[in-house]
């Protein structure tokens, strides 16, 4: 097995270790290679992430992203950035966000 073929097979297995937290996840996981959309939830924050990975050869072209809480129907943006937006949460309360075109439906006041 050649030093390249091992590097590449272990940096493989750490993002697929690093990707499988215990998270709910509303759309597809982090690609290695291609086009990145991810929007999950933990215990304490909502994470979104969008834009281009060409792992392991090039650099990440990030996109700009916002995430928003749903009120009344209506869509307020509580984080944004390019490339990544966090909203930490401050609360216990049952609430809907949207980002990416993807729901989820979390407690985080």
């Amino acid at each position: 097995m050649s030093h390249q073929f091992a590097r590449v097979s272990v940096i493989a297995a750490a993002v697929a270790l690093l990707t499988g937290g215990s998270v709910a996840a509303a759309g597809p996981a982090h690609a290695i290679n291609g086009q990145v959309r991810l929007f999950m939830a933990t215990s304490t924050e909502l994470f979104a992430r969008s834009g281009i990975s060409n792992f392991p050869l090039g650099p990440f072209i990030p996109f700009p992203v916002s995430i928003s809480r749903v009120v009344d129907g209506s869509a307020q943006v509580v984080a944004s950035g390019v490339g990544t937006a966090t909203y930490r949460c401050n609360g216990t309360a049952i609430n809907t966000y949207t980002a990416l075109d993807q729901e989820l439906t979390v407690p985080c006041g």
